[in-house]
Parts: structure tokens; sequence; C-alpha cells
């Protein structure tokens, strides 16, 4: 299907990232929220995402104040959902909010509209129990920044058709994006089922008192986090054993007392929370910047990767 008009529904952080990269692209959208206040405020915030990637050279063409002009705003559900080829919601991460406005996008939106969320760990199979048309619904989880990072997990539930997946990814991939299509769904999905991992590790060593978070966070940035961007975990241990069957055949073992010794726990335990909070305030970053600051920092970094990333071989 051909899609042309797009809509978001929530202007929420994340729902001012999916504005971004479509009107970058050239969809014209309309923006809902629930009060011309909050509209107001993810309209600006756009226009910074937006000048943002235009004075870092990552707009393709166009300029960032035509860009913005695409947007409509309102505050009506059904008027966002009633020209809309594709709705992108954004909503709080709750089942009952979720279903709410999936109910009310499938009742106001046209029968070919595909319905996408953004949530980062709920089932869609559960979400599209209150629709009609189960069929076009579908999981497009971006990761934050998302008009910066270009991986969305797609994820479809037992009522989803193959067309909506396959046409969620050729949208994603129009935009720029990366889709990863997952076969079965599995709270957390693929990026956020890893990211629990690492972090409960990482938790659990400053419990331990192994190391402190500042010196955790730079053993992953200026070790594994210099790899990440090139290998993941599958190519990174083929490389390391040269040839993936080598590397189980002769680290097996090592990995076995290493997974032995880590934590299981599914919930944080206080003492840990409080610790890796007493550590996060006397980092260097923490005590010398804001989060503004550092959220500023962040992207500019992520700009200079992203150019290596994308720069020809």
């Amino acid at each position: 299907m051909e899609i042309r008009n797009l809509a978001c529904v929530g202007a929420g952080l994340i729902g001012q990232g999916w504005a971004t990269v479509f009107v970058s692209k050239g969809y014209e959208l309309v923006l809902q929220d629930v009060s011309e206040t909050v509209l107001e405020t993810a309209v600006r915030e756009i226009a910074s995402n937006l000048q943002f990637l235009e004075v870092n050279g990552l707009l393709d063409h166009d300029d960032s104040k035509a860009m913005l002009s695409r947007i409509t705003t309102t505050t009506k559900l059904t008027e966002a959902a009633a020209q809309a080829d594709y709705i992108q919601e954004s909503v709080p991460e709750q089942y009952d909010i979720k279903k709410r406005i999936f109910k009310e996008m499938d009742a106001a939106a046209p029968a070919h509209t595909i319905l996408a969320s953004s949530t980062s760990g709920l089932l869609m199979t559960e979400i599209q129990k209150v629709t009609r048309k189960p069929q076009r619904c579908v999981l497009v989880h971006p990761l934050l920044p998302v008009h910066l990072l270009p991986v969305v997990e797609v994820v479809g539930g037992d009522g989803t058709s193959r067309e909506t997946t396959e046409a969620a990814c050729d949208l994603m991939r129009k935009l720029g994006k990366t889709p990863v299509l997952l076969k079965k769904e599995m709270p957390g999905y693929i990026v956020n089922r890893l990211q629990a991992a690492l972090l409960r590790e990482a938790i659990d060593l400053v419990d331990k008192d192994v190391a402190s978070v500042e010196d955790v966070d730079k053993a992953f940035c200026l070790g594994i986090g210099l790899r990440d961007p090139v290998l993941g975990p599958f190519l990174r241990i083929h490389l390391a054993g040269d040839g993936v069957e080598r590397f189980f055949e002769n680290y097996s073992e090592s990995y076995r007392v290493r997974w032995k010794s880590m934590r299981t726990w599914t919930s944080v335990p206080p003492k840990a929370a409080e610790a890796v909070a007493k550590g996060v305030d006397e980092m260097e970053m923490v005590r010398t910047r804001s989060l503004g600051e550092i959220k500023a920092w962040r992207d500019k970094m992520l700009v200079k990767i992203l150019k290596v990333i994308r720069s020809p071989e």
C-alpha cells in the first residue's frame, strides 16, 4: 500500500522524535495531543530537533522551517485519524491507556490505515484485542533519541497480518530507519532485553563493590561500546574465536563460570538501587553538567558516530 499521510498520537518526547523524522522526510503530518499547551511545546521541540539536524548536516533536502510547516496540530483524535494512512501512537506505557487510544483510532481511521504503537515493552496481542481490525495493528518501537538512532523494532501481535508488518518495515526504510522484525512477541523485544541483562550485571557489580558507577560506565564506553557501533554480539564472538564454532569450543567453560556467578534477581534490591544512585550523583559528568547539557553532549557525540557509520568505507 502507498503511505502518504501520517499522524502522531501523543506529542511527548517520543512523539516529538517521530514527528521530526516524518516531516524531515517530506511527509505531511497531523500531530495530536490532549491540550494546545502540550502541542505548542511539542512544536517548539520539533523545531529545535530539525534545526539540530540541519546544523549538523543530517537533512537530505529542504530546510528546517519548511519542514515544520508540514505539521498540523489538533486536540481531536478523530481529526488526526480521519485522513491518515499510518498512525504512530506514543501515549503513556499502560495497557488501559493504549487500549483506549487504539479502540478510538480503530473506529476513526479509514479501513486501510496502519495503527502502530511506540510501546517499549507491552504486547500488541493484548492491545489489539479492543479493535475490530486487529490485522492492521503493529508495534514499531524506536530508540531515543528517535530522530537520531536508526533502529526500530517491528513486532506483530497474534492478529497482525504479514502485509501490515511488511508495510511498516517498508515505511521505516523510506524514513531512513533500519527495521528489525521480530518473528514472535517477547516482552522487551530485542533491544530492551539486551539492555536489561547488561543493566542487571552493571548494578550488581556496583552493589558488590567490585567497581564504581563511573568505572563501570568507562569500562563499557571505552571497551565494549567502541565495538558496538560496528559489531553485534554474534559477529564479535565470530571474530574473537577465529570462527564461531571455535569460539564455543574454546570459551564455553569460561562463560559457564561467569554466568554461574551472575545474579538472577528480577527486581532491583533496594540496597543496590541506593548504591547506584549515590554513584551516579558522584560521576563527574553529573556533578558538572545539567541533564539538558548531558543530553546535548550525547546528541553531538551521536552525530559524530552516525557520520562515521554512514560514510563510504
